[in-house]
């Protein structure tokens, strides 16, 4: 009866699902000794609602610098939606990691056909075309991997470029601290530490005044992502990526939500 239910919630909230989820600081740029409020959204073009039930699925949260690590999760699972508020001490240009842990969903065939195509994850389409399961319902877990960069100070350092070690990562090729309007950015894409190559990405760009827009764009053989950073404002990169799973009785399907944001 309890996953029946499950199924029926997920079903009916099909809509709330298929979002990005990302990290926000209330600032990018910040003196040191200042403190951000961090908040953790799911939603879509840059507007979202807070991430619900973070104490019951939250992995972990860190901060990467050159002075370490500094882990937040005991701190970030105080609250289920509070701001997480955070104080940099040391100057230097700061990576935040955040993985959840997995959740469930189950969608209808048409739902989760159009939620496959949306977002670019052809293999799985392709694979239920071929076994003839374009008609059956989805059983999915999905985990959430992403990653906000910050400057503190003006002294920048490579910090921004880390792999954190989570199943999807973005990893940011450049510090977009150092880069100006109208140059290149470049991103490179993992999955389980491996590059993905023509793989799907959403780039979304806003301002505090702008309407959000965004763009697909696909990674090259080498899984690297080259995007032209033509705005000033907030910026954010995307992708999801699925797998099977073969005789798991609770899901058919595994997915990973990679996500990294910063401003320009």
């Amino acid at each position: 009866m309890r996953k029946k239910l499950t199924l029926i919630f997920a079903l009916f909230f099909t809509g709330l699902f298929a979002h990005e989820f990302w990290l926000m600081p209330s600032k990018f740029r910040l003196a040191v000794n200042e403190t951000i409020d961090l908040r953790l959204y799911v939603g879509e073009d840059f507007t979202g609602e807070i991430w619900a039930n973070r104490i019951k699925r939250l992995l972990n949260l860190k901060i990467h610098s050159k002075s370490g690590i500094r882990d937040l999760t005991n701190q970030a699972i105080q609250s289920d939606s509070l701001p997480i508020p955070v104080k940099f001490t040391t100057e230097g240009t700061h990576l935040l990691s955040m993985a959840s842990k997995n959740s469930f969903i189950g969608l209808e065939a048409d739902k989760f056909n159009d939620y496959l195509e949306e977002d670019g994850i052809e293999n799985i389409y392709e694979l239920r075309k071929k076994n003839g399961q374009i008609n059956k319902a989805s059983r999915e877990f999905y985990s959430r991997c992403a990653k906000s960069i910050v400057q503190v100070g003006n002294k920048t350092d490579d910090s921004y470029k880390k792999n954190t070690g989570m199943p999807l990562e973005i990893i940011a090729l450049k510090n977009p601290y150092l880069l100006k309007v109208g140059q290149e950015m470049q991103v490179k894409v993992l999955y389980k530490n491996q590059p993905f190559a023509n793989k799907m990405i959403l780039a979304w760009h806003k301002t505090d005044t702008q309407k959000t827009t965004h763009q697909k764009l696909r990674t090259d053989k080498n899984g690297v992502l080259t995007l032209i950073l033509d705005k000033n404002g907030y910026w954010m990169i995307s992708t999801v990526h699925m797998i099977e799973l073969k005789n798991n009785p609770e899901a058919d399907y595994q997915s990973y939500w990679g996500n990294l944001t910063f401003e320009l």
